[in-house]
């Protein structure tokens, strides 16, 4: 990655998921349009890690999960495998952000809505529980350990 990129991406990074999404994931307002900045937060990680150029097409599921594998914690990496259920990349991925809702095998919701119901634990109906504001803070932790990477490839 040349330096320009390097800033560019950073940039990007600070201004849009560090800063813009923190103003929208403090309002009480559209849990799923939360959870659709998260996807495409996730998966524009997933591009500034990617060799190819960022305008190549057909990589939003390598992408998506290699962001999560690459830079989140364990506990989500075993929802990056196809035929885990849920998929995350089908299931909440493209759910959400093609069709405004969760796949089958996910419920999304936000601390409000939650009672008592741990981000990543499963409900009664065996759907996986994904909690926006918690999501969000690893999407955070994601941003910063790829900030750093950044650094540490500019300042070698």
């Amino acid at each position: 990655m040349n330096s320009t990129k390097s800033e560019q991406l950073t940039a990007q990074i600070r201004q849009v998921i560090l800063t813009d999404f923190d103003r929208i994931m403090e309002s009480r307002e559209s849990t799923i349009g939360k959870f659709i900045l998260i996807a495409v937060g996730i998966e524009f990680l997933g591009a500034c890690l990617d060799r190819q150029h960022i305008n190549a097409t057909a990589r939003s599921e390598k992408r998506f999960n290699s962001a999560i594998r690459e830079l989140f914690p364990k506990k989500y990496h075993h929802f990056t495998g196809q035929k885990s259920i849920p998929y995350l990349f089908v299931d909440f991925r493209c759910s959400v952000i093609h069709q405004f809702r969760p796949g089958k095998s996910v419920v999304l919701c936000s601390l409000e809505d939650t009672v008592r119901q741990d981000h990543l634990s499963y409900h009664a109906d065996g759907s996986l529980i994904m909690v926006a504001e918690v999501f969000y803070k690893d999407l955070v932790s994601a941003a910063e350990e790829l900030l750093k990477r950044i650094d540490d490839r500019a300042n070698r």
